[in-house]
């Protein structure tokens, strides 16, 4: 893309200001302060939003202006020759506010042109990404110092390595032969198929590194600990104390035996004869129950009877009232329906005549024949009303009715009182009945039982006063067992320190082992890192040599030796100068000018797309390289109060 035309309209400061290079290369010359660097940020601002200082809340508006436009125009010629007018027109807008008809402010806008065709903001950026393809590579191929300057350290590593091509791992190994082994430490545990990156091994092994250090750091005073917990085994022998705490135990043993020995046969004899006293009690008393039970049992069976008779009537009784209360519910809704019919029979029966004997038209007596004739029609429709009342109070509710219905009362009245003398005979039966059983005997008041009780008791006394003789026994034996037991546990705590000793032995040789085994694995660790630091800096001297081959002049640093010894990522660009190569920020203007087109024309080559670079400050280089791009040189000359350009180079 090459700029043939660019038109500034009250562009910050620019009233109008116009400039045809026709895709040349081109000179602005123009005192400070005239808008040289105006232009450059009209063209930014028209194809990223942004001024080339990429400053925050930009606006084209001229401080202290209203009511004008602050528009750039441009036109290009694409790579395949085709011509293209771009243009962005930002103004102010105002509005009608309801109920006045003067205009307020209301905000700003913008609006966008393609080829004098009015397009959205969307519709705008969508032509300008097939122009330059996305916004950032564009002005790394227009600012001279974006990439080396504004991207991000990262960001540049990764450009120039799409650039210039990144260096192969297997590359690095094959040039490096003391890295043969470093394949084989980079297969991940269990895996052998998956590897770590030399950057995510260098990682885990440094924090493996660091714990295996703090472990080993830590073991001796863990033996040290367990030397110091054996306890002191001077003067004991474990075979005499085994011994011993074996003859104990066969005391204890005899000791326990006699304790249990101490309940006698003659005990266990009493206890049978009590058991078998009071089950021989127990079956009595079932058969004395049993016993008064059947003396009963007629007269319960008629209790019974009599109970079920009572229950039949007391049922019957309720059935009869309920359909009694049926009957009078029937008698209730009749004589309603009587009631009202009467009424409506009354109504009708009270209705005269009442119809015009005068024409209502013409006001003069009808003939008397129509008036005969309506009267006659009146007492006919009311004797017919009459009749209909009539009949339906014979149908739905007669005198006949209701009787019938009081006669079904009467019946029913008649069958509960039967029912309630009957009811009264039963539980006058019942109460004789009841009065008629035996009274029954308890069993405690037997001869049997109680004779059964004094066996039993006479037995509790022997057996009581034979356990009191066994209990001072069992307890003068249970002293001797306590006092066995407590010497088996003071032997035994002996015995348990011989244990103890042989514990903190197996511990310190435990952990002197994993003390060998941890300095092995922190050399295997340590070498590792090593190798990872010696592939870093293999890889940072191939890299540097396959990026830096793509340039003439210009050098990249991506790698910083730290204080450790390892090695950083970087991506710092070196300009040449007298004194040698410098930093890209450290180096005068020209240097850092002519840094920028050499590295523009690597990225376009890449890219495949040129685009117009502008170069402001441009007086102080008197040589600027040569590259296949548009340069837009923006002269400081005192001379020039106005802006001018000269196509063509300087």
């Amino acid at each position: 893309m090459k700029i043939l035309r660019i038109k500034l309209e009250n562009f910050q400061g620019v009233k109008e200001f116009e400039m045809a290079p026709d895709g040349e290369n081109c000179s602005v010359y123009g005192d400070n302060g005239t808008g040289k660097s105006t232009i450059y940020n009209a063209f930014t601002w028209l194809m990223y939003g942004k001024p080339s200082t990429g400053e925050k809340n930009y606006t084209p508006k001229t401080t202290g202006s209203h009511n004008l436009h602050h528009a750039v125009e441009l036109a290009v010629e694409l790579d395949d020759g085709s011509v293209l007018t771009l243009k962005k027109d930002y103004h102010e807008v105002y509005k009608t506010v309801k109920g006045s008809a003067q205009e307020v402010f209301a905000g700003h806008t913008t609006d966008y042109y393609t080829d004098g065709i009015p397009v959205n903001e969307t519709q705008f950026k969508k032509t300008l990404a097939l122009i330059y393809r996305d916004e950032e590579t564009a002005k790394m191929l227009t600012m001279y110092n974006y990439f080396l300057e504004t991207t991000k350290v990262a960001d540049r590593r990764k450009v120039l390595l799409q650039v210039c091509g990144n260096v192969k791992f297997e590359e690095v190994i094959a040039e490096t032969p003391e890295l043969a082994a470093l394949p084989d430490m980079l297969r991940k545990p269990g895996n052998t198929a998956s590897m770590y990156t030399v950057d995510e091994y260098r990682a885990v092994a440094a924090k493996e590194k660091g714990k295996i250090d703090r472990e080993l750091r830590d073991i001796p005073q863990r033996i040290d600990e367990a030397e110091k917990a054996k306890p002191d085994l001077g003067g004991m022998n474990e075979k005499s104390i085994r011994q011993r705490i074996a003859e104990l135990r066969s005391e204890a043993a005899d000791l326990e035996a006699q304790r249990a020995a101490s309940s006698t046969v003659a005990d266990a004899q009493i206890r049978k004869q009590i058991a078998e006293l009071e089950s021989r009690r127990a079956s009595g008393q079932a058969a004395h129950t049993q016993a008064e039970a059947e003396k009963n049992r007629g007269a319960y069976e008629r209790i019974s009877n009599l109970r079920y008779a009572k229950s039949d009537c007391e049922m019957s009784i309720m059935h009869l009232e309920q359909d009694v209360r049926a009957h009078q519910n029937e008698i209730t809704v009749l004589e309603k329906r009587r009631e009202r019919l009467l009424a409506e029979y009354q109504a009708e029966d009270e209705k005269e005549w009442s119809g015009n004997e005068v024409c209502p038209t013409c006001k003069r007596p009808l003939p008397p024949e129509e008036v005969a004739a309506a009267r006659e029609a009146f007492n006919v429709a009311k004797a017919n009303r009459l009749e209909e009342i009539n009949r339906r109070g014979m149908k739905e509710c007669s005198s006949s009715m209701i009787e019938a219905e009081k006669a079904e009362i009467a019946k029913l009245q008649e069958q509960i009182s039967i029912q309630r003398q009957k009811q009264a005979d039963t539980e006058q039966m019942l109460a004789e009945a009841n009065r008629a059983v035996l009274e029954e005997t308890p069993y405690s008041t037997t001869q049997e039982y109680m004779d059964f009780t004094r066996q039993i008791t006479e037995l509790q006394a022997q057996l009581k006063d034979m356990q009191s003789t066994v209990n001072t026994a069992r307890m003068q034996l249970s002293k001797k067992i306590q006092e066995v037991n407590v010497e088996i546990e003071n032997e035994s705590r002996k015995l348990a320190a011989f244990s103890f000793a042989e514990q903190q032995e197996k511990r310190k040789a435990e952990l002197e082992a994993k003390e060998k085994e941890l300095a092995a694995r922190y050399e295997h660790v340590q070498h590792g890192i090593y190798l990872c630091e010696l592939y870093m800096r293999a890889q940072a001297k191939m890299l540097d040599e396959k990026i830096n081959s793509r340039f003439k002049t210009l050098r990249f640093r991506l790698f910083i030796e730290q204080q450790n010894g390892g090695i950083a990522d970087d991506c710092e660009a070196l300009v040449p100068c007298p004194a040698g190569l410098v930093p890209f920020k450290s180096a005068n203007n020209a240097a850092r000018i002519n840094a920028g087109l050499e590295l523009i024309d690597t990225l376009a080559e890449y890219y495949g797309l040129q685009m117009p670079v502008f170069v402001d400050n441009a007086e102080s280089v008197t040589a600027i390289q040569h590259t296949a791009a548009q340069v837009l040189r923006l002269v400081v000359s005192e001379p020039d109060k106005a802006l001018r350009f000269e196509k063509g180079d300087a």
